[in-house]
């Protein structure tokens, strides 16, 4: 079973994320937690002081340059495999292109990596959560192009593999905006450059919800989960973990059309990570 989250940046995915499979765990269950994951990401940023220049602070963004290099060339070590997921992520960013040429480039190494990942999620009986994929890629792609309309989000959507839950995570905007600024005192300077600023970031909650609407329109079925607080948090992880089981217990897989080929082996590893998810 795949399970998929989306949402804003600052909404709480990746907590919600390590909340759920932390759950999930000690009923039994066997989960793989596959985080987008920042390396200088602290559970209680507030208890730290802003950071001062040296080391530490840089050493979190070399990583984080470094560790998607270091994938996708042990990936190219599968040529016929790595060149279905480079096309396959192209085909994608090509439907609606960053006019940035970085963030293309980025897209589509997180992408080539993501697809890699997902693929070897359908062969396992585990439950896999990713505390974001392809609909916050999409999300993402909408954000950095520019205009695009619904139609043009539709056709990227019907592009990507389905997962078994998508989980939207909602939260105010007044909360997002305090956790992005909150998120940005405690970045080195280093790590701000890999990021959007605050503005660009605030308005990927209009495009979250059209891609919701796009989403509903075509017949998606959305949980929606909040991690505002601790008592928000285990109401939502109670509600989702229901689902999941009442969901796991018998209903087939359906998928959507494969963004690559499936079948792609190699070691399993519990908890992957992600550089560069917002």
């Amino acid at each position: 079973m795949i399970i998929e989250l989306f949402g804003p940046p600052g909404a709480g995915k990746t907590t919600f994320a390590r909340t759920l499979a932390a759950r999930l765990h000690e009923h039994g269950h066997t989960v793989d937690l596959i985080l987008s994951h920042r390396p200088a990401e602290r559970s209680a940023p507030e208890t730290i002081p802003a950071p001062t220049p040296g080391p530490r602070q840089i050493l979190p963004a070399v990583r984080r340059l470094i560790r998607p290099l270091a994938e996708m060339l042990t990936m190219a070590r599968q040529p016929f495999a790595f060149s279905h997921d480079v096309g396959a992520a192209f085909a994608l960013v090509r439907t609606m292109p960053p006019s940035d040429i970085l963030w293309f480039v980025r897209l589509i190494q997180y992408l080539t990596r993501l697809s890699r990942t997902w693929s070897q999620s359908t062969d396992t009986d585990h439950i896999v959560l990713f505390d974001q994929a392809f609909v916050q890629a999409i999300c993402s792609l909408v954000l950095l192009c520019g205009a695009v309309d619904e139609l043009t989000i539709s056709h990227a959507l019907d592009k990507i593999p389905q997962p078994d839950l998508l989980v939207l995570l909602n939260a105010p905007t007044e909360i997002v905006e305090a956790r992005l600024r909150d998120r940005e005192r405690h970045a080195s300077g280093m790590e701000r450059l890999l990021e959007l600023d605050l503005a660009t970031s605030l308005k990927s909650m209009t495009i979250i919800d059209c891609v919701q609407r796009v989403l509903r329109s075509k017949g998606t079925q959305i949980a929606n989960a909040e991690s505002l607080d601790q008592r928000s948090l285990q109401e939502a992880t109670d509600r989702i973990e229901k689902q999941i089981a009442a969901q796991n217990s018998g209903a087939s897989r359906k998928w959507g059309p494969p963004i690559h080929s499936a079948g792609i082996g190699g070691p399993r590893d519990p908890r992957r990570y992600f550089v560069g998810g917002d």
